[in-house]
């Protein structure tokens, strides 16, 4: 039984999976499709990115102007593109995330705060075998490109629980739930180290979730 008021918000890329470049290929072939313009995404870095400002980025770069319409079109097909990657590769799940959500879903409820558009994060959840732990509450790539509002939006879905803790592997994660009351637990899974995420002002940082003592102890559990 999850208790009442309790939630967690987990980032997706790089706090519980990694993909290698099965969002970035699935990002430049929809928008090769869409747009018409074959686009390099070697120089996109996205962590702690949101897939709505890496859009309007490409656009820009390539003098295309706004255009809700082709905008929607490009987040309607990004999740085939992104699938179909994940049939040929599957994401791999960091070590000790399945024991950790499985852990702490007896008794906390599960959120999401990331980057991806929500369909492209549930495909990701889907071929990593997490869905199971994670409802519908969240903040997404496609709600807003800023993630202080996505993480603001997650709270305000979530009925603004009492207690909320957010993690992710970026100073962005840390930022989001700074600005919006949560408890920020950063963890080292992706490009930033133990120092730059505590520099950031990380409440927690975790070297892996196979070694969450600290953090299951601020989680009661």
């Amino acid at each position: 039984m999850t208790a009442p008021g309790r939630y967690i918000f987990c980032d997706i890329d790089g706090t519980l999976l990694q993909a290698p470049g099965a969002g970035s290929s699935a990002f430049g072939d929809a928008f090769t499709e869409v747009f018409g313009v074959p686009v390099d995404m070697d120089h996109i870095n996205f962590a702690g990115a949101t897939d709505i400002r890496v859009l309007a980025q490409l656009m820009r770069e390539q003098g295309i102007s706004p255009d809700p319409v082709a905008e929607q079109l490009f987040f309607e097909k990004l999740p085939d593109f992104l699938d179909r990657n994940m049939f040929a590769t599957p994401p791999i799940v960091f070590p000790g995330v399945g024991d950790f959500l499985e852990r702490v879903s007896k008794h906390w409820s599960l959120g999401l705060v990331t980057g991806n558009i929500q369909a492209c994060a549930r495909i990701k959840l889907r071929h990593a075998e997490l869905s199971a732990y994670f409802g519908n509450v969240g903040g997404f790539g496609d709600d807003h490109g800023d993630r202080n509002r996505m993480a603001a939006l997650a709270l305000e879905r979530a009925g603004y629980p009492e207690r909320a803790f957010l993690l992710g592997d970026t100073p962005s994660d840390v930022a989001a739930a700074r600005a919006n009351g949560m408890v920020s637990v950063a963890v080292c899974n992706g490009q930033f180290d133990r120092a730059t995420l505590k520099s950031e002002g990380a409440d927690l940082v975790l070297d892996s979730f196979e070694d969450a003592d600290e953090l299951f102890r601020a989680l009661d559990l």
